[in-house]
């Protein structure tokens, strides 16, 4: 086996077991019967950790270009306002993780849905003070372009507390 093919082989089984571990049953299943999303886990996990981390260099790389963001209360934030959003350190979390990840994959397509757990909320602005912690339903949809998959659109909506 080649560097690169075990080093493939390496990355998936390692996404495989951390998805077991965390909880992601049906993502480490989704991941058996289909070894190339494993690309879009390893996306979708450096996006989420971009965004806990307010990264806009990482935020920037990770979003295409037409990027489109549907939040919880109803907005809809292009690529440059939510750049804009982290770059002034507006929002600020102190946990952001995904449970319940499930990746479905269509070619050079694919759609990551997950249940968002965040705690932290708007630090700066007309919003300041406002609390977003809380359990977000979370649909974020993935093109692969040039070899390397990139997230192009995202919506979260509210779920109620157990």
């Amino acid at each position: 086996m080649s560097n690169r093919g075990l080093s493939t082989s390496l990355l998936g089984s390692t996404l495989l077991l951390a998805a077991c571990a965390s909880g992601g049953r049906a993502a480490a299943a989704g991941l058996a019967r289909d070894p190339e999303a494993a690309g879009v886990l390893a996306a979708n996990e450096q996006f989420t950790r971009a965004v806990l981390a307010n990264d806009t260099l990482a935020m920037e790389d990770a979003m295409a270009p037409e990027y489109v963001f549907l939040s919880a209360s109803g907005a809809r934030l292009t690529r440059q306002a939510v750049l804009d959003l982290y770059a002034t350190r507006t929002v600020q979390r102190r946990s952001y993780r995904a449970d319940s990840v499930e990746v479905r994959r269509f070619g050079d397509a694919a759609i990551v849905t997950a249940v968002m757990v965040q705690e932290g909320g708007y630090v700066a602005g007309p919003r300041a003070g406002t609390d977003l912690s809380g359990r977000l339903r979370s649909t974020r949809v993935y093109v692969r372009r040039n070899g390397r998959w990139q997230v192009v659109s995202a919506h979260e909506s509210r779920m109620p507390e157990p």
